[in-house]
């Protein structure tokens, strides 16, 4: 029997469906599975981190006590306990919710997909950061709204370009759904938004009748540095929505993730997100909610905060080290990832066949975190995942495919290290 074609299938695809795209990240790590391979290009946790025999015990106690409601189907909002705990988690970042102001996905991005399904239609604007996180924009992308992008510097994004570019929208007489961000070390850049920025941020939105949606997966991990203050715990009218994730502090494999925001969006997430799974695993959800409830989570942190610290810094020093004059790259206080760029005219994309077929090591372009298409000469390392000794081995790798395609007037430049994006 002969199959039907893609040019044949293609016609019963959505508007929505031809527009998407895969995910570059998640096409790379097939890649890189191969034996020899040292990746920076995954955004994954250290195994090491995962808390084995905390989460052995907790969910046998869970099967032992209450199979009935850990087995079940449960209620799309999600478990009462763990939102009970979410509650408290997010306390001590000064975000004041209720219990009904939070809803649990099947990680943060779920949440992304909510937002889309919930405030975009096709052809509309919303602001977004110069890199920006890749899957949100692959979501924003998929509901064929128009990404306007702000560049940001080593303070985030760029507030004074943000109110030029509202204003100009406003005078065309649109106004952008909303001005999705990442502050705390930033996917892809390992940038920290500072305070004043945040509130810009807010002020302008309240200013020009746009929401703040605020991305915050890796806000934990913070290895230097005081903590700023989450947006939202700067909103006063119900203008901020707040996603963030246990996956990066606990165990990607639960799929724990939340979305905060007041409780009439709640309500409308909820319904969309009904269309979708129903509800989360009860039986993940209860694991979470007891390993917070134990106090587990406040103490695991700091493990995880020294082992990330360890590898940045080892990642610094190689790039240091390594790296021909003309390369600069972030110094992020947290998170998992650093920024490199390269001299202007180096093509990244261009570069990571010769790095992964010839060297064998592979990072993430930097025109995948581009809504206009830019940052071809830039790309993002990651640093939780690979080994210590991976890490050292795997930039000497990399830096040897930039010595061969660096331009020559670079040559004799000296080396200017850690710089903003």
């Amino acid at each position: 029997m002969t199959q039907l074609s893609s040019d044949d299938l293609r016609e019963f695809y959505s508007a929505g469906a031809r527009v998407m795209t895969r995910s570059l990240i998640r096409e790379l790590l097939k890649l890189t599975r191969r034996g020899g391979m040292i990746s920076f290009a995954g955004g994954l946790p250290d195994p090491a981190t995962f808390p084995v025999n905390e989460l052995k015990h907790i969910t046998s106690d869970i099967l032992d006590k209450q199979p009935h409601l850990a087995l079940q189907y449960g209620p799309t909002e999600g478990d009462t306990n763990l939102k009970d705990e979410l509650v408290r988690w997010m306390g001590k970042d000064g975000i004041d919710v209720g219990r009904d102001q939070i809803l649990i996905t099947s990680g943060s991005q779920q949440g992304l997909d909510l937002v889309g399904r919930v405030f975009l239609d096709p052809g509309d604007p919303l602001i977004v950061e110069l890199p920006s996180y890749m899957a949100g924009l692959q979501v924003f992308r998929s509901c064929r709204a128009e990404m306007i992008g702000v560049p940001q510097d080593d303070a985030g994004m760029r507030t004074d370009l943000l109110e030029q570019t509202l204003a100009r929208l406003a005078r065309e007489g649109r106004r952008p759904k909303f001005i999705y961000v990442v502050p705390d070390f930033q996917n892809p850049s390992g940038v920290t938004m500072t305070e004043e920025r945040r509130r810009m941020v807010l002020e302008l939105a309240r200013a020009y009748r746009s929401l703040v949606v605020e991305d915050n997966p890796y806000r934990e991990l913070r290895f230097e540095g005081t903590p700023v203050p989450p947006i939202m715990s700067l909103d006063r009218d119900g203008r901020v929505v707040y996603l963030s994730t246990f996956s990066k502090t606990l165990a990607p494999g639960l799929r724990i993730a939340w979305m905060a925001a007041s409780e009439e969006l709640i309500r409308q997430f909820v319904t969309a997100k009904q269309g979708v799974d129903l509800c989360c695993p009860s039986l993940t959800q209860a694991i979470a909610a007891e390993y917070c409830a134990r106090g587990h989570i406040y103490k695991h942190l700091p493990r995880i905060t020294a082992l990330y610290r360890t590898k940045r810094d080892i990642m610094l020093r190689a790039l240091e080290r390594e790296m021909p004059p003309g390369v600069s790259w972030t110094k992020p206080e947290g998170g998992l990832f650093l920024w490199v760029r390269l001299p202007e005219g180096m093509d990244t994309e261009q570069l990571l066949s010769t790095a992964v077929e010839d060297e064998g090591v592979a990072y993430v372009v930097g025109s995948g975190f581009h809504a206009d298409g830019g940052g071809k000469n830039a790309m993002r390392l990651n640093f939780s995942f690979p080994s210590e000794e991976h890490i050292e081995e795997g930039i000497k790798r990399l830096a040897s495919v930039v010595k061969k395609h660096l331009p020559a007037a670079y040559a004799r430049e000296p080396s200017r290290g850690p710089r903003s994006p």
